[in-house]
């Protein structure tokens, strides 16, 4: 518990100056720069597994939140979004591939583990069982997810120009939203009690999610969590992110990073295309696109959208089903490949 308090306070600090700078998504962000640089340089620095749990959960509320009574009808027009979701995802896979066996020089299965557009644990522990390069599989998914969880907010604020709309929410919440903060309560501890029995992936965030949009789509309720826990949410967060980085040096890893920042652009610039040519067929803005078919976190992704504005409950939707199908295909598929080629060899 010491580490965990230690590591927040640093993570504050971060959250503390990226609020009152007003960038986007100020707690995540500046936790997550400020620990990653603390990591880098040895500081010894975790997030208790429970508390992290916890505050992804009431980050599950809060986007399923987002969802209304109006997504039902929306849901229909979501079918060409899947599609596109699943093309981006080989397509992705197949040219990062290649990349990290052409340049960066990686043996077959880190290369393969390493492309997934998703599943930083499952592809890290899969990967290492099949005799990749652990620890590069994990540093290869960690620095995609900072990479564009730090850059993605800044360039939709500041280049594109979306302004968030998470001020309209109360911080402290209102004493005439009990009863809908009941629902909320019931629906996260319903949600998280049973994505753990179906075993969901990321349960603690997907059985709140799912449970709360429910409830919202039925009508019930239409309150948001009071932001006061959205920051401690996101100040959480944004430090268990950085303090991944503990025990790698810049100099050592600089190269992996700078392969995931090359791959992680290429899978933005894929997303950015199909965005382009689909957005009006798909009827949801092309900014809505990019953010469903990016490679960020089940979390960090539609918790940008929240705070942008954009199109929350179709990419929350979206990145539900990404992380579903790399999590539940892609070592699948590695293990059909690997039992080809042994009956090649035979």
């Amino acid at each position: 518990m010491v580490q965990t308090v230690k590591a927040l306070l640093v993570g504050a600090v971060g959250g503390g100056i990226f609020f009152l700078a007003d960038l986007p998504l100020a707690w995540m962000l500046g936790s997550m720069f400020v620990v990653t640089i603390a990591s880098l340089r040895g500081y010894d620095l975790s997030v208790n597994g429970t508390l992290r749990k916890v505050m992804t959960a009431i980050l599950g509320v809060m986007l399923g939140s987002g969802f209304s009574t109006d997504t039902w009808a929306a849901m229909g027009r979501w079918s060409g979004g899947l599609v596109l979701l699943i093309l981006s995802v080989i397509l992705s896979m197949l040219i990062v591939y290649f990349f990290y066996r052409k340049v960066g020089k990686f043996d077959p299965i880190t290369a393969f583990f390493s492309s997934a557009p998703g599943g930083l644990n499952v592809m890290y522990e899969v990967g290492e069982a099949k005799g990749g390069n652990g620890p590069t599989i994990a540093l290869i998914h960690a620095s995609r997810i900072l990479i564009l969880v730090m850059s993605v907010p800044l360039i939709f604020r500041y280049g594109v120009g979306f302004t968030g709309n998470l001020q309209a929410v109360p911080l402290f919440g209102s004493i005439h939203d009990l009863v809908g903060d009941g629902w909320l309560l019931l629906a996260a501890l319903l949600g998280y009690g049973i994505g753990y029995l179906c075993r969901l992936p990321a349960y603690h965030l997907m059985g709140p999610l799912l449970a709360t949009a429910i409830v919202q789509m039925a009508g019930i309720t239409d309150v948001a969590p009071p932001m006061i826990l959205v920051y401690a949410a996101q100040l959480v967060i944004g430090t268990a992110i950085g303090a991944r980085f503990l025990g790698t040096r810049l100099y050592e890893v600089r190269n992996v990073i700078g392969l995931s920042f090359i791959s992680t652009t290429v899978m933005v610039l894929i997303a950015a295309l199909f965005a382009f040519l689909f957005a009006e067929t798909i009827g949801v803005s092309m900014a809505g696109i990019i953010l469903a078919l990016s490679p960020g976190g089940l979390a960090e992704m539609p918790l940008v959208a929240l705070a942008l504005g954009i199109d929350v409950a179709f990419v929350a939707t979206m990145q539900v089903v990404r992380i579903s199908l790399v999590i539940a295909f892609v070592p699948t598929v590695f293990s059909a490949i690997e039992r080809i080629r042994l009956k090649q060899t035979k």
